[in-house]
């Protein structure tokens, strides 16, 4: 649950406009796209499966959430973004809600979410406006930035990092802020971003993007709630392969410095996509939760992708805490039988039982059906 309910009447106004009369307006306004452009998309998934907490019996879920979505260019340099969705969840036993949870929210709630009884929320993640000239690029308003190149975890996407073992595919946290970007050369840019915290708290990130000829560094620097730090983002592509190292030392009001930095490679070998990435978390904020024992632990994280004829995928992974500790053996498949639907099959399965580094993971199995429109 969130630290706040997002049970304000603002909340419920934004809500109902986002449902109700965001696609009258859409189907009024004139869009300078072609006729038959839509003016909103979206999905709905309905899934259904098993969840075993460690020390619990085994219980049923099942997950509905609906999305919607529309980008329209109101102006030659001017693009509006609207994205939402509605979630509700029943089980037979307590489980956790579907989406990550933060110790501070945003400034503007724009959210309906009850955690008593069957979960269920009403949320706006996205409300910006972008706008383009010469070598500035601006963002403003509820967004979310793209900072990482990691797979597993991206310690450099610092406004409301997505978790490395998220179960569903939702759309991540936005911030209220803005993003400016301005391109001192073709391949070397300057951003800075800001965003504003319930309470009226900000933080800020600047970040230094110089992209060569199939190489990224990317310094940054952040203030944030309770800590500062110095990153980096470093990717080369080169023609078997990629390699990645991002990483952030972060300072704490007591004196003491943590780091947390991922590195990896990935590649392709005969249309099967290999990745392998090593973690160290020395805050223990990321996957301590899911720790009996140690909780600043150094994961091993690897992964293949294959695609098949008649749109089938397999993406199997695995987790392991280097300090010890269970696997967790986390196994997706999915198969786009119909134009517009596709059927999705995943797990997290612990093997062993070990105390350590993702002990605490509950074991899940789940089945989901979405349908794009």
């Amino acid at each position: 649950m969130k630290s706040i309910k997002r049970k304000h009447s603002a909340c419920f106004l934004i809500s109902l406009w986002f449902w109700v009369g965001i696609p009258i307006f859409f189907s009024w306004i004139p869009c300078a796209a072609d006729e038959d452009e839509k003016a909103f998309s979206g999905e709905l998934r309905v899934e259904g499966g098993s969840f075993q907490a460690p020390g619990t019996d085994l219980s049923a879920y099942q997950i509905s959430r609906l999305e919607l979505e529309s980008h329209l260019d109101v102006a030659p340099n001017f693009t509006m973004a609207l994205e939402g969705d509605a979630k509700w969840q029943a089980s037979t036993a307590t489980t956790p809600p579907p989406e990550p949870e933060f110790p501070v929210g945003n400034l503007i709630p724009v959210e309906i979410s009850n955690s008593n009884g069957p979960f269920y929320s009403f949320e706006l993640y996205q409300a910006s406006l972008h706008f383009t000239s010469g070598r500035l690029d601006v963002t403003g308003g509820l967004f979310k930035p793209n900072w990482g190149s990691s797979h597993f975890y991206k310690p450099t996407d610092y406004f409301f990092p997505i978790q490395p073992l998220q179960w569903q595919k939702d759309p991540p946290e936005s911030s209220d802020g803005l993003d400016a970007t301005f391109f001192l050369f073709d391949d070397l840019s300057l951003e800075g971003a800001g965003r504003l915290l319930d309470g009226g708290n900000g933080e800020w990130v600047l970040r230094l993007v110089n992209k060569g000829i199939g190489i990224t560094v990317t310094p940054s620097f952040v203030s944030m709630l309770g800590r500062n730090g110095m990153g980096v983002e470093l990717s080369g592509t080169f023609p078997d392969f990629q390699l990645r190292v991002e990483g952030v030392d972060w300072l704490f009001p007591d004196g003491t410095a943590r780091a947390e930095w991922v590195a990896g490679v990935s590649t392709l070998r005969q249309g099967i996509a290999y990745s392998v990435e090593i973690y160290r978390d020395e805050t223990g904020g990321v996957l301590g939760d899911f720790s009996a024992g140690t909780v600043n632990a150094t994961y091993f994280y690897t992964s293949i992708e294959k695609t098949f004829p008649g749109d089938w995928k397999i993406s199997p992974a695995l987790v392991k805490g280097i300090e010890g500790g269970p696997f967790l053996f986390w196994p997706k498949a999915s198969w786009g039988f119909e134009k517009s639907w596709e059927l999705d099959v995943q797990g997290q399965l612990k093997i062993g039982t070990v105390p350590g580094p993702l002990a605490l993971v509950p074991n899940r199995l789940g089945l989901s059906i979405t349908y794009s429109f």
